[in-house]
């Protein structure tokens, strides 16, 4: 470790510092995925069967998270595909969520998926209640780490583990590090995005707030006293080693994609019809609708790039706080004629919709969040084969090389926007070709079952370090 780890008593948790402003439940979007047009494609929300045999030694795991499927955001996503994947490569994974598991879905209890187990975090009781469920600052995040931090030490006196693997955001962290310390366990962060920067941009913190501060503080704490460290971008990393942490702690597993669940799907030229998408190529947005997104932003350059001269149309599945935003664009210009905004389609029908869609569009402002933090959808995208482009904000530029797996836009930039678009959408030949090659780079390097053999490495690196 890089420095002794103070006894993560009741009361220390009380002098750690709590975290404010960790409400967000993602960085990424809605649901899981699915694609098409002259090949098209389908993702269906399942785990990979049992290995034939064991490949790594079984270390147990515990994961600890924010929340899970089947709440629907790319956080659950990369937890329910990640833990799934170890378990197929031999390692014996098991999960436990926190609190606000309940905020969103009120009616879960422990579960089992594929024979893994998820244990929840209830907070009946009077005091939890009201810190919780009415968003007491400082007394919320004081709770939810104390009832992370006990429940994890209950599930570990009925079932052992080898090593507890947390993931951000720190309230998380902060519970499962105390936990690891007290029983002389192992303990693994992983950090999927800076929550404080969110936090920003969602207008809940200022960026020089005590409310930032603090939770960055805190973030800073778990790092710090972590027996190892991934982050799902390299960009993370890189911040990680200008807050002065031990290069030699610090590994990249990126987001990923279980491959096996996304095969060619025809068109569905019934849907296609009912849309008006019969005769134009379709631009589409499918996901959460945060203001990063910049799907407003979206519907403006499109405008433009009719305008222009380039037949299209543009489909937007997702809901969110943008939708107000989302709403106005399309009546200041004119969109009626040529935008569909579906809101949220259910996890059975989604697939259909991406069956119509000629072109993935990641507009994404660029903000410190997404310069740092990598997009799951994008991925998803490319593995099925799917023409995609994305503005060049930091976290897709590193999943995208433009004019191979698709291609850049300069974010916020709408006359580069049309110059692309225009590009991609009337060469048919060069979306096959971005996407057929896109699929073939996510097939070698971002099939979860070769992600995730990455963990081992991190967790003989903590348990070496832990001593």
């Amino acid at each position: 470790m890089d420095a002794a780890a103070p006894e993560c008593s009741e009361e220390n948790l009380r002098f750690a510092g709590p975290t404010f402003g960790n409400d967000i439940q993602n960085n990424a979007c809605l649901t899981s995925e699915s694609f098409p047009w002259e090949h098209g494609s389908a993702m269906a929300i399942e785990t990979p069967k049992e290995s034939a045999q064991s490949r790594v030694r079984p270390i147990r795991i515990l994961h600890v998270l924010d929340h899970s499927w089947p709440v629907h955001t790319g956080y659950s996503i990369r937890s329910l595909h990640l833990i799934a994947a170890q378990k197929y490569i031999g390692l014996r994974p098991r999960a436990l969520t926190g609190p606000l598991q309940l905020v969103d879905d009120p009616q879960a209890t422990d579960t089992v998926v594929d024979s893994i187990s998820y244990a929840r975090t209830p907070y009946a009781g009077t005091f939890s209640e009201w810190a919780i469920g009415s968003r007491r600052p400082v007394l919320r995040e004081i709770e939810v780490v104390h009832l992370i931090r006990r429940r994890i030490l209950d599930s570990l006196e009925k079932e052992p583990v080898d090593i507890i693997h947390a993931h951000s955001p720190a309230l998380c962290g902060m519970a499962a590090l105390c936990a690891a310390r007290s029983t002389k366990l192992p303990f693994v962060y992983e950090l999927r995005a800076f929550w404080e920067d969110a936090a920003v941009d969602q207008n809940k913190t200022q960026k020089h707030s005590l409310r930032y501060f603090m939770s960055r503080k805190l973030e800073d704490y778990v790092v710090h006293h972590a027996d190892a460290v991934v982050g799902i971008a390299g960009a993370i990393l890189e911040e990680l080693k200008q807050r002065k942490v031990n290069p030699a702690k610090l590994f990249h597993v990126p987001n990923g994609v279980d491959t096996a669940k996304f095969s060619p799907l025809a068109r569905d030229a019934r849907l296609a019809d009912q849309l008006g998408f019969a005769n134009e190529p379709v631009m589409g947005f499918i996901g959460s609708l945060y203001r990063w997104e910049g799907v407003a932003w979206l519907i403006k350059a499109v405008a433009e790039l009719r305008r222009r001269g380039t037949a299209c149309k543009l489909l937007i599945v997702g809901d969110g706080e943008e939708m107000p935003a989302v709403r106005k664009a399309v009546s200041d210009h004119k969109g009626e004629e040529f935008v569909q905004v579906m809101g949220r389609v259910t996890h059975e029908q989604i697939e259909r919709y991406y069956s119509v869609v000629d072109l993935l569009v990641y507009p994404r402002h660029s903000i410190r969040l997404t310069e740092l933090v990598t997009p799951l959808k994008p991925l998803e995208a490319m593995a099925l084969g799917k023409a995609i482009l994305g503005s060049d904000v930091g976290g897709i530029r590193e999943l995208i090389e433009s004019g191979k797996t698709g291609l850049l836009f300069h974010a916020d930039n709408v006359d580069d926007f049309c110059t692309q678009a225009k590009r991609i959408l009337e060469d048919r030949l060069l979306r096959q070709q971005l996407g057929t090659y896109a699929r073939e780079v996510i097939m070698r390097e971002k099939d979860w079952k070769i992600l995730v053999q990455r963990y081992v490495s991190v967790y003989e690196s903590a348990m070496q370090n832990s001593r």
